[in-house]
Protein backbone atom coordinates (compact mmCIF):
# COMPACT_ATOMS: atom_id res chain seq x y z
CA UNK A 1 0.00 0.00 0.00
CA UNK A 2 0.99 3.46 0.65
CA UNK A 3 3.31 5.39 -2.36
CA UNK A 4 4.21 1.79 -3.75
CA UNK A 5 0.98 1.15 -4.25
CA UNK A 6 -0.23 4.41 -5.99
CA UNK A 7 -2.35 6.32 -3.27
CA UNK A 8 -2.19 9.88 -4.42
CA UNK A 9 -1.60 11.28 -0.61
CA UNK A 10 1.09 9.17 0.02
CA UNK A 11 2.64 10.17 -3.10
CA UNK A 12 2.13 13.79 -2.26
CA UNK A 13 3.68 13.61 1.04
CA UNK A 14 6.38 11.69 0.15
CA UNK A 15 7.23 14.26 -2.52
CA UNK A 16 6.97 16.80 0.59
CA UNK A 17 9.15 15.12 2.51
CA UNK A 18 11.73 15.46 -0.29
CA UNK A 19 11.33 18.55 -1.07
CA UNK A 20 11.62 20.46 2.68
CA UNK A 21 13.74 17.48 3.95
CA UNK A 22 11.68 16.07 6.82
CA UNK A 23 12.65 12.58 7.50
CA UNK A 24 15.24 12.74 4.82
CA UNK A 25 17.94 14.20 2.95
CA UNK A 26 16.46 16.94 0.82
CA UNK A 27 16.44 16.18 -2.73
CA UNK A 28 14.38 18.47 -5.06
CA UNK A 29 14.76 16.10 -8.12
CA UNK A 30 13.06 12.93 -5.84
CA UNK A 31 10.18 15.38 -4.34
CA UNK A 32 9.11 16.82 -7.84
CA UNK A 33 9.14 13.46 -9.36
CA UNK A 34 6.88 11.97 -6.31
CA UNK A 35 4.58 15.10 -6.91
CA UNK A 36 4.16 14.84 -10.37
CA UNK A 37 2.92 10.86 -9.33
CA UNK A 38 0.57 12.46 -7.25
CA UNK A 39 -0.45 14.70 -9.60
CA UNK A 40 -1.37 11.60 -12.33
CA UNK A 41 -3.53 10.54 -9.89
CA UNK A 42 -5.64 13.79 -9.70
CA UNK A 43 -4.80 14.25 -5.70
CA UNK A 44 -5.69 17.89 -5.50
CA UNK A 45 -3.02 18.68 -3.01
CA UNK A 46 -0.17 17.63 -5.29
CA UNK A 47 -1.46 20.21 -7.89
CA UNK A 48 -2.23 23.06 -5.39
CA UNK A 49 2.16 22.26 -4.35
CA UNK A 50 3.61 21.90 -7.64
CA UNK A 51 1.79 25.36 -8.80
CA UNK A 52 2.76 26.98 -5.44
CA UNK A 53 6.77 25.01 -6.91
CA UNK A 54 6.47 26.85 -10.02
CA UNK A 55 4.85 29.91 -9.03
CA UNK A 56 7.86 30.58 -6.49
CA UNK A 57 10.75 28.46 -8.23
CA UNK A 58 11.35 26.26 -5.20
CA UNK A 59 12.81 23.61 -6.63
CA UNK A 60 11.97 24.36 -10.19
CA UNK A 61 12.30 26.72 -13.32
CA UNK A 62 9.73 29.52 -12.18
CA UNK A 63 7.17 29.28 -14.60
CA UNK A 64 3.91 31.14 -13.85
CA UNK A 65 2.21 30.10 -16.59
CA UNK A 66 2.86 26.11 -15.19
CA UNK A 67 2.08 27.56 -11.80
CA UNK A 68 -1.34 28.45 -13.49
CA UNK A 69 -2.02 25.40 -14.92
CA UNK A 70 -1.75 23.42 -11.81
CA UNK A 71 -3.79 25.81 -9.70
CA UNK A 72 -6.96 25.92 -12.52
CA UNK A 73 -7.01 21.82 -12.50
CA UNK A 74 -6.81 21.91 -8.43
CA UNK A 75 -10.08 24.70 -8.34
CA UNK A 76 -11.32 21.67 -10.75
CA UNK A 77 -10.64 19.38 -8.33
CA UNK A 78 -12.15 21.63 -5.65
CA UNK A 79 -9.60 22.36 -3.28
CA UNK A 80 -9.83 25.79 -2.04
CA UNK A 81 -6.24 25.96 -1.29
CA UNK A 82 -5.67 27.13 -4.93
CA UNK A 83 -7.63 30.31 -4.49
CA UNK A 84 -4.93 31.44 -2.10
CA UNK A 85 -2.29 30.63 -4.46
CA UNK A 86 -3.95 32.06 -7.19
CA UNK A 87 -4.37 34.88 -5.72
CA UNK A 88 -0.59 35.11 -4.36
CA UNK A 89 0.70 34.51 -8.07
CA UNK A 90 -1.82 37.14 -9.32
CA UNK A 91 -0.36 39.88 -6.97
CA UNK A 92 3.41 38.97 -7.55
CA UNK A 93 2.62 39.53 -11.26
CA UNK A 94 1.01 42.87 -10.35
CA UNK A 95 4.00 43.95 -8.66
CA UNK A 96 6.89 42.13 -10.13
CA UNK A 97 6.06 41.76 -14.04
CA UNK A 98 3.38 45.30 -14.41
CA UNK A 99 3.73 44.57 -18.10
CA UNK A 100 2.78 40.91 -17.87
CA UNK A 101 -0.48 40.80 -20.13
CA UNK A 102 -0.51 44.55 -20.93
CA UNK A 103 -0.04 45.98 -24.86
CA UNK A 104 3.48 47.27 -24.94
CA UNK A 105 4.55 49.37 -28.13
CA UNK A 106 8.22 49.71 -29.46
CA UNK A 107 9.01 52.47 -31.62
CA UNK A 108 12.36 52.45 -33.76
CA UNK A 109 13.59 49.94 -35.81
CA UNK A 110 17.55 49.35 -35.42
CA UNK A 111 19.00 47.17 -32.50
CA UNK A 112 20.67 50.30 -31.20
CA UNK A 113 16.98 52.22 -30.82
CA UNK A 114 15.75 49.04 -29.28
CA UNK A 115 18.86 49.07 -26.59
CA UNK A 116 18.54 52.99 -25.96
CA UNK A 117 21.90 54.10 -27.10
CA UNK A 118 20.21 56.64 -29.73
Amino acid sequence: MGAKGGHGVCLHQLGYMYHNGEGVDVDYKQGLAWSQKAVALDYSSAHVRLGTMYGQGDGVVPSWRRAREYYARALELGDRKAEEGVYNMSENIRTEAPLLDKRVEIHGTSRADLNGKR
